[in-house]
């Protein structure tokens, strides 16, 4: 069975690892930049999928892949006739209410309303087709398909994960006036190679977003959420408590650079996302911060450790983690919300 998975762009490679992970999925297309991955999983079972796929935690969205493919110049035409090739009406029960979900990126000559019509025409009149009564229903439908129109190419999917993107964490009660994605915390602790067992440590944890997500990844890992504002320890805290595992995580109210003088011993694993420029005020007081950040996280490493920062001032910060002996294995760029920022991930040489 096909899956359609999205997340934050950029993070591809590291969605279609986790499906194989957890799901056994074949990739079948990974597309950089593209903020979508299609997968393979070899079960019929969309029941069994759907539980399965509450375990990802880099993805925004998973659903099963009904119909996909591209076009020189979509039109709503052809969309109706990709619809009648979906056969969306096969997978709607007797009495069940449907509704129709667009995403549309790209410039087109109709809308994303458009789009849900069309496909929701279609569906409705398979249904009646098949002596049932059709049963639209726009808030909380019974069965949701979704529909991306991305520039020229077409996906068209059963969501198996509602209406909500999973990057909303429930457990998230206080948020940061510059928090991170859940999804994307997730894909740098991968990113960052972190295992089971390992100390993992956020030496600037705002709302405490990577230690909650390291506490749900890794059992038996130690996790330690730092930050200079206590109010946001006391809300990273409170967030640790309504996802359950405030038990699993240690809590030290901190300047980052004092920390080595604090920990009884280095981390395996560093994950953060240090303030911007609209946090700090000016761009020297960021690059200052940086600096004294990049010299303090060689004495806060293990020997093998590894690092996956997160920035807009990627270059900047790839240069002074390179200066201060740690090795950058992986760069790239990535989509946080509207903003398109850097991560980099390195490694304290043996």
């Amino acid at each position: 069975m096909k899956l359609l998975l999205t997340g934050n762009p950029g993070t591809e490679d590291v969605i279609s690892a986790e499906a194989y992970e957890k799901l056994a999925a074949e990739p079948l297309e990974v597309r950089s930049m593209h903020g979508r991955v299609v997968v393979e999983a070899d079960t019929n079972d969309y029941e069994l999928l759907g539980e399965k796929v509450l375990e990802l935690r880099t993805i925004h969205y998973a659903g099963i892949l009904l119909y996909w493919s591209e076009t020189v110049s979509p039109t709503l035409e052809w969309i109706e006739e990709a619809a009648k090739q979906a056969l969306a009406s096969d997978y709607i029960p007797l009495t069940a209410s449907f509704a129709v979900k667009t995403v549309r990126e790209g410039n087109h000559s109709f809308t994303s309303m458009d789009i849900s019509r069309v496909i929701g025409g279609v569906i409705y009149e398979a249904v009646k087709q098949a002596g049932r009564q059709p049963i639209i229903r726009l808030n909380s439908p019974s069965i949701l398909f979704r529909a991306d129109l991305i520039e020229n190419q077409l996906y068209i999917s059963l969501s198996l994960t509602g209406d909500y993107s999973r990057h909303i964490r429930m457990y998230r009660v206080y948020d940061h006036p510059a928090a991170l994605k859940p999804t994307l915390a997730a894909a740098m602790l991968r990113l960052a190679g972190a295992r089971d067992g390992d100390a993992i440590l956020d030496p600037m944890c705002g709302s405490g977003t990577v230690a909650i997500e390291a506490a749900h990844i890794y059992e038996t890992s130690r996790i330690i959420c730092n930050d200079i504002n206590p109010r946001h320890v006391r809300s990273a805290k409170a967030n640790s408590l309504i996802a359950r595992v405030g038990n699993r995580i240690t809590f030290y109210t901190r300047d980052a650079t004092e920390l080595p003088e604090v920990l009884e011993e280095p981390v395996d694993v560093i994950v953060s996302n240090p303030p911007y420029g609209i946090r700090m005020g000016s761009k020297s007081a960021v690059k200052k911060l940086y600096r004294r950040l990049a010299q303090t996280l060689p004495e806060l490493l293990n020997r093998g450790g590894r690092v996956s920062l997160i920035t807009p001032e990627g270059s900047y910060m790839k240069r002074l983690l390179t200066s201060n002996g740690i090795q950058v294995k992986d760069y790239r760029k990535v989509k946080h919300g509207d903003l398109w920022a850097s991560i980099i991930t390195g490694v304290k040489p043996e």
